[in-house]
């Protein structure tokens, strides 16, 4: 209405840039760690469209190919988990920020969903498993842990979800991610390219894969990505490892 002729009310839209009590150096460090679209929204005040893509740069960045483990190397996995409708789903990359495994399956028992994922894990080199622990995924994530996995909980909130998406988004707009050719993991790019923001009848903004389509590659590889962000931060999960 502030925006438009009734004469009842009026709006107001400035940049933080145009506050002078703010540190344009600090407004600046922040344009380099988040992705354009969440500075845009934060600091430049402009309000994001009904919906659009989380993601850029993806195909750009999908040129990489499954590598074998390299002895001594560091390694870290995102886990998704699901059973019946949607798919478990575990990506693994190096200290490069390069997939170099991924794994996708539903319609098993949660007991060969362990062994299948410890095995993996295992193969390289006891890489840190990140786990969603939302819902089903508690008794899988300790039955990884009594497995003898190093598996770390990622609990989701809406905060924890949005810094973890961020992350992503980010790590992919400034092209440090190398992933999987799209005729080697096709799911993930589809996934990545489809996922979504839109705003609710609330207004409040919320990102999700369209109706219809899943969203378990992202989740799995945003969980894989976020040990190895560029800058680091107090995560929002708490650490109960076990080698």
């Amino acid at each position: 209405r502030g925006q438009g002729t009734d004469a009842d009310y009026e709006s107001w839209n400035w940049a933080s840039r145009t506050n002078p009590l703010l540190d344009a150096d600090v407004i600046e460090r922040e344009r380099a760690r988040l992705s354009e679209r969440v500075f845009r929204q934060e600091y430049e005040a402009e309000f994001l469209e009904g919906s659009g893509s989380v993601f850029r740069h993806v195909r750009e960045c999908a040129t990489g190919e499954r590598e074998e483990p390299v002895p001594g190397e560091h390694y870290y996995a995102g886990l998704d988990l699901a059973r019946v409708e949607d798919y478990t789903v575990l990506v693994i990359m190096n200290k490069d920020r390069k997939v170099v495994f991924a794994d996708r399956f539903h319609r098993l028992d949660w007991s060969l969903q362990v062994t299948r994922i410890h095995a993996a894990a295992t193969r390289y080199n006891q890489a840190r498993i990140y786990c969603d622990t939302t819902g089903v995924g508690e008794p899988v994530y300790e039955s990884l842990r009594e497995a003898g996995c190093y598996v770390e909980a990622y609990p989701f909130t809406q905060k924890s979800k949005a810094a973890l998406v961020n992350n992503l988004s980010m790590l992919l707009e400034q092209r440090m991610l190398t992933l999987l050719r799209p005729d080697v993991f096709p799911e993930l790019v589809d996934e990545l390219e489809a996922f979504e923001y839109s705003i609710t009848d609330q207004g409040n903004v919320r990102t999700n894969a369209p109706y219809g389509m899943h969203d378990d590659c992202v989740i799995a590889l945003a969980l894989a990505a976020w040990p190895l962000a560029r800058e680091p931060r107090m995560p929002f999960f708490a650490v109960v490892s076990r080698w």
